[in-house]
C-alpha cells in the first residue's frame, strides 16, 4: 500500500515499523492528540489490518523507509526492529529531527515509578519473576514491555504501584530520559552483532538502563 503524506501540523510524528510495538506507538500519539504517519519496509506488516480497521485515517506507506517521509517529520518514533544505523535514519538524526522510540514516549509518560530489567539472558524470568513478587507483597504492579503487553499499553490511570520492564538492547538505543526506581543489566554475552559494530556498542545499549539517580544492581 501506498499513500501521499498529506501536510500535517508542526508536531507531525512519523512511526517506522507497524509491529505491535509500532501500533502501540501509533494509539498513544493519537490518544494524546497528535498527528501520525507510519512507514514499513514491508508490504505487509504485521500490524497494518489493525491500524486501518482502528485508526482509517492514519497516513500509511508500506514497501520501503522513504528518506523524504522521515526529513518532513518533526519526530521520528522508531520501533526496536528498524537499525538506526540505517542512511536514511542517520541523515535525520543529522538534520536534527528527533529520533526516539517506545520506551523513550513510555519514560516520559510513566506515572508511577519503573523497574527495568536488561540483559542478554533471563530477561523474561526475572521480569515475571519480580512481577510476582510485588504482587505478593500486595502491590499493584503492570509488567510488559519487550515481554508480552507494549509499555504505552501499560500506561492507565489510576496508575499501579509499580512497572515491572524488560528491556532489550534495541529499545535501550533510544532511551535519553528514562530515571528507573531500580534497574539491572542481568549479563551481556556477544549478541546481535549483525546490530552492533561490536560488542562495546551492544554494552552500551544495555548501560542505559543505568542513567540517573535509582537502585542500580550491578552483576558482579
Amino acid at each position: 500500500m501506498t499513500a501521499e503524506l498529506q501536510q500535517h501540523s508542526s508536531h507531525y510524528s512519523l512511526i517506522v515499523g507497524l509491529g505491535q510495538t509500532g501500533l502501540s506507538c501509533a494509539r498513544f500519539l493519537l490518544q494524546q492528540g497528535n498527528a501520525v504517519a507510519v512507514i514499513d519496509s514491508s508490504e505487509k506488516p504485521t500490524c497494518l489490518n489493525a491500524l486501518q480497521k482502528d485508526y482509517p485515517e492514519v497516513v500509511v506507506k508500506t514497501g520501503g523507509i522513504p528518506a523524504d517521509w522521515l526529513m518532513r517529520a518533526d519526530s521520528i518514533v522508531l520501533s526496536p526492529g528498524v537499525d538506526p544505523r540505517l542512511p536514511q535514519i542517520k541523515q535525520a538524526a543529522e538534520a536534527g529531527i528527533e529520533i526516539i522510540g517506545d520506551i523513550e514516549l513510555f519514560a516520559r509518560h510513566a506515572n508511577a515509578p519503573i523497574i527495568a530489567i536488561t540483559g542478554s539472558n533471563g530477561k523474561s524470568t526475572v521480569t515475571t519473576l519480580v512481577g510476582l513478587m510485588a504482587q505478593m507483597a500486595d502491590k499493584k504492579v503492570a509488567v510488559g514491555g519487550n515481554l508480552g503487553t507494549p509499555a504505552l499499553d501499560l500506561l492507565t490511570d489510576p496508575a499501579p504501584d509499580f512497572y515491572v520492564l524488560e528491556l532489550s538492547s534495541f529499545q535501550m538505543e533510544t532511551v535519553h530520559s528514562m530515571n528507573a526506581f531500580a534497574s539491572v543489566i542481568l549479563n551481556v554475552s556477544p549478541d546481535h552483532l549483525d546490530r552492533y559494530d561490536s560488542i562495546e556498542d551492544y554494552q552500551r545499549a544495555k548501560q542505559r538502563v543505568y542513567n540517573g539517580s535509582g537502585v542500580m544492581v550491578i552483576n558482579r
